[in-house]
């Protein structure tokens, strides 16, 4: 589920900090200077500044990296700022997303704990094609001590050398979303809400076979550049969507039809083909569309049904089974890496759903163990998933829809990185309606109270 990404994301982000080993390598100053590639703190009255070696961007699962390293003149130490995001723009970030650590002799002097949340802040007050510059303050931990740090400034330039920034293609398609009838189906002609690419739009006019022609009257049509798209349509409380691919010069057609195949009646997360769900995000217009091809895959000797998740331009599969009453979720595992730092995450199958168990019933899968990596530096990480029913037979209400026979439950992820003790890193709620699927649930990163969602998605 999308939300097994936001937890290994997190955990990639705590283990992160062991990438500060990195060597000096100075950036290719620009036009020939780099002095006002600097960084500067205070802790205690002492002031700590320097030059900048190196600022880069590095993409990991679709999530931006910034890191910025810099050192002491006589280079007997080195300070390390970092902030993630799915954008990286002007703004603040605060633990567990920003990071900071200063290390003399290969030791932390001051390190950020990523589990305290709010604890430590990087403004970034400038951010584009040539450089970066912000503040920072905090709290850092000092061996057992907690510091304070203070009247924190970077700016530094990209590096230039050798790098090239492709333009951006114009080549563009048409699309147009059509259908046999209007909202309710039969011979309605009440209109059809869709949207492509966050562009919303109506279906007023309905016809018997696909248009002869990309712009028929009453239709939605729009001219999109080259790339995958997701599409939606909502007729009171329904709504469906899928993707479509816009290619140069072409037209896409796409009819919007709510007579989908009835899923499966008794299951709580359905995986016969063709099984489908439309989440929005936090109530806004962006969707999530998840979709059972039909199709198997075999893992350890297991066989798992294949779905799809589009996002926008992105789409990914996930791997489901269910034995007996229990749903099982497998996670292939991973390598991915930075300049600097390895994250391997193993390949497991986790319960998220167990659907005759009483409320409070409590069940768990792990131990599942994974290491981070910096040169001959690696440290391993242990995760298990603790989950509980908080709910049975309930009744609910999704985005103004009625679901019966629910079931609440919570997974919580708890984390171990190297000597330090295990600690919750990220829970998730989620609402299962039977015959229907997942209708709900929402992301929790505030460790370990886990009350203030940070991340919703409903059907």
């Amino acid at each position: 589920m999308k939300y097994l990404h936001r937890f290994f994301l997190l955990l990639t982000f705590s283990a992160v900090i062991f990438s500060c080993q990195k060597e000096y390598s100075i950036e290719t100053p620009v036009n020939g200077s780099n002095a006002n590639a600097q960084w500067e703190f205070k802790e205690g009255g002492v002031q700590y500044k320097g030059p900048v070696d190196s600022v880069y961007i590095d993409t990991i699962t679709g999530v931006k990296f910034l890191t910025l390293i810099g050192r002491l003149d006589d280079r007997s130490a080195q300070m390390t700022l970092q902030v993630f995001g799915p954008d990286l723009k002007p703004g603040t970030y605060k633990t567990p997303y920003s990071l900071f650590a200063y290390i003399k002799g290969g030791n932390f002097v001051y390190q950020t704990d990523q589990m305290a949340t709010d604890s430590f802040t990087i403004v970034l007050t400038k951010i584009d094609s040539n450089g970066v510059a912000g503040t920072f303050s905090g709290k850092a931990v000092s061996g057992n001590s907690s510091k304070s740090i203070v009247e924190g400034k970077f700016a530094a330039s990209f590096k230039r050398s050798g790098t090239v920034t492709p333009p951006v293609s114009t080549d563009s398609g048409q699309v147009v979303l059509w259908s046999k009838a209007g909202c309710g189906g039969g011979t309605s002609t009440n209109p059809i809400t869709v949207t492509v690419n966050g562009k919303s739009g109506q279906i007023t006019k309905f016809m018997a076979a696909e248009p002869s022609t990309c712009d028929p009257s009453g239709s939605y049509f729009v001219k999109l550049p080259v790339g995958n798209y997701t599409w939606g349509a909502k007729c009171n409380t329904d709504s469906i969507g899928g993707t479509l691919t816009v290619t140069k010069g072409g037209c896409t057609k796409t009819e919007v039809n709510f007579s989908a195949p009835p899923v499966a009646s008794g299951d709580y997360f359905p995986m016969t083909k063709n099984s489908n769900w439309s989440y929005s995000y936090d109530g806004g217009s962006d969707t999530l569309f998840t979709l059972s091809t039909g199709n198997t895959a075999s893992f350890g000797g297991k066989t798992y049904s294949l779905f799809t998740n589009t996002d926008g331009t992105n789409k990914d599969s996930s791997y489901y089974r269910k034995q007996l009453n229990t749903y099982y979720e497998y996670s292939p595992g991973s390598v991915t890496k930075d300049s600097t730092l390895t994250i391997t995450t193993p390949s497991f199958e986790y319960a998220f759903l167990i659907d005759n168990l009483a409320a409070n019933a409590t069940f768990a899968s792990g131990p599942f163990n994974g290491s981070a990596t910096n040169g001959a530096l690696s440290v391993p990480i242990v995760f298990t998933v603790n989950s509980t029913i908080l709910a049975t037979g309930a009744s609910v209400t999704v985005n103004g829809k009625s679901y019966t026979n629910v079931i609440k439950v919570k997974n919580v992820y708890s984390a171990k990185l190297g000597p330090a003790p295990a600690s919750d890193t990220y829970a998730v709620e989620q609402w299962f309606a039977k015959g229907i699927g997942l209708i709900k649930y929402v992301g929790y990163s505030d460790a370990p109270s886990f009350i203030l969602p940070d991340y919703t998605q409903s059907s």
